[in-house]
C-alpha cells in the first residue's frame, strides 16, 4: 500500500529537525514548567490531557503522573506508569482518542516522525512552538503541526 503523504511529511519534519534554522525560524526558548498553566480551563478529559502533555514535554514525571490520575475512566491507569517512558507510551494511546475529538480553537495536532523508533506519533497541544511530549528536553522542538489542522483553523 502506498502512503506518499505521510512519507513526505516525515521527510520534511526530519529535515526540519536536522537543519540549522534561520534566525526568523528559531523558536522561543522553552518556558519553565507551570503546573497551573491550564488552571482556568474547565475540568475534564481535555484539561487533564493538556496537563499531561505539558508535563511530559517538560520531563516532569511527578506532574505527569498527577495529571494522568485525573483522566476519566480507564485512562487513569496511565497514572500508575512506573517511569516516564511507560507514561509516554500510555500518552500515545490516549492521544489517538483525543485527536478524534473536537478541539477548541487554538489547539492543533502535532506529529513527530522519530518517536517510538521512527514509527511516529501524534499529539494535541496549543498552537505556537512544538513541545514534544515524547522526547521532552532531549528534542523538545522536533515535530510539526499537521497541515490539515492549519487549513481547518483558517476557514
Amino acid at each position: 500500500m502506498r502512503r506518499p503523504l505521510p512519507l513526505l511529511m516525515s521527510a520534511l519534519v526530519l529535515q526540519a529537525c536536522a537543519e540549522d534554522p534561520s534566525f526568523d525560524d528559531i523558536p522561543a526558548p522553552p518556558q519553565p514548567f507551570d503546573a497551573q498553566r491550564f488552571a482556568d480551563m474547565e475540568a475534564g478529559l481535555f484539561k487533564s490531557y493538556l496537563q499531561l502533555q505539558d508535563a511530559l514535554a517538560h520531563d516532569e514525571f511527578a506532574a505527569a503522573q498527577a495529571a494522568a490520575k485525573t483522566l476519566p475512566g480507564p485512562a487513569q491507569a496511565a497514572g500508575s506508569a512506573a517511569d516516564i517512558t511507560a507514561l509516554r507510551v500510555a500518552f500515545r494511546e490516549l492521544s489517538d482518542g483525543v485527536i478524534a475529538r473536537h478541539r477548541p480553537e487554538g489547539f492543533g495536532v502535532a506529529y513527530c516522525p522519530m518517536a517510538f523508533d521512527n514509527e511516529g506519533a501524534r499529539w494535541v497541544q496549543s498552537d505556537g512552538d512544538v513541545s514534544n511530549p515524547y522526547y521532552g528536553a532531549a528534542m523538545l522542538r522536533c515535530g510539526a503541526f499537521e497541515e490539515d489542522d492549519v487549513a481547518e483553523s483558517d476557514g
